[in-house]
């Protein structure tokens, strides 16, 4: 039935033929903003899903630890493994935060840990600040990687497409109308195939919006609850943080 009616003389195919150059035009263009955003789409949730899963992983590593800072300790002098957590939002995170921490320890303080390894070092809450605020742009820049130019070009696709149709429609009614004054007939047969090609483009830019709609707003929840559990992991690692290693005055 669906072969049927794309290739009956009076379905998308016929419209499409009957269309001028531009409506031609609009339509290829809707149909390949429809392939590249649904590409983008499913690039994006292989994507949030990976970043969960390995999020998931390194938190349960880093709760089975007895000090917050052993794995920054373990991979702080090995790069591959450094670059491996970093990879991850939450790694990210952990590895900044840890590291602006551990510069700002003092020489004095070095010394009595390479003299006594049960000594812990301790930061004044300016010092500690200083790391929050390397734990608050941190997150900021992972969840701007996450959004991406991707969730850009989804929602320009999403609502460019509608638009390209109306443009195309109302050119091809105003074309339709011009043909019709030229030839000096009102025949409702003359002047159908010209509506008809102009509502084509039309009905193609609600097809590519309307999934496209659907699944943006699915990948901008996704996204909300990525965001959400990232500023909740910087928060935790800051309080753990100021619990083990701020000054007491």
């Amino acid at each position: 039935m669906l072969e049927t009616l794309l290739l009956s003389a009076t379905g998308p195919i016929r419209a499409f033929t009957d269309s001028d150059g531009l409506g031609q035009f609009i339509v290829i263009l809707q149909l390949v903003m429809s392939v590249c955003s649904w590409a983008m789409m499913w690039g994006k949730w292989l994507e949030f899903k990976d970043a969960q899963r390995r999020s998931a992983n390194f938190v349960d590593k880093l709760i089975k630890r007895n000090d917050i800072l052993d794995i920054y300790a373990e991979t702080a002098h090995d790069g591959h493994a450094s670059a491996s957590i970093s990879e991850v939002p939450m790694g990210k995170v952990y590895m900044n935060t840890c590291k602006r921490l551990a510069d700002l320890v003092s020489i004095d303080q070095r010394q009595r840990m390479a003299i006594d390894p049960t000594y812990r070092f301790t930061l004044t809450h300016k010092q500690m600040d200083l790391v929050e605020s390397v734990c608050a742009h941190t997150v900021e820049d992972e969840l701007v990687k996450l959004s991406g130019s991707a969730m850009t070009w989804i929602a320009i696709f999403t609502s460019a497409a509608p638009l390209f149709g109306l443009l195309g429609t109302v050119w091809g009614v105003m074309f339709a109308f011009q043909s019709m004054a030229a030839s000096g007939s009102a025949d409702i047969a003359e002047l159908a195939p010209g509506i008809s090609s102009a509502l084509l483009t039309t009905v193609v830019g609600l097809v590519v919006a309307i999934p496209s709609t659907i699944g943006y707003n699915l990948l901008q929840g996704s996204l909300e609850a990525r965001s959400v559990d990232l500023e909740g992991f910087g928060e935790d690692l800051m309080g753990k943080l100021r619990l083990n290693y701020l000054e007491d005055r």
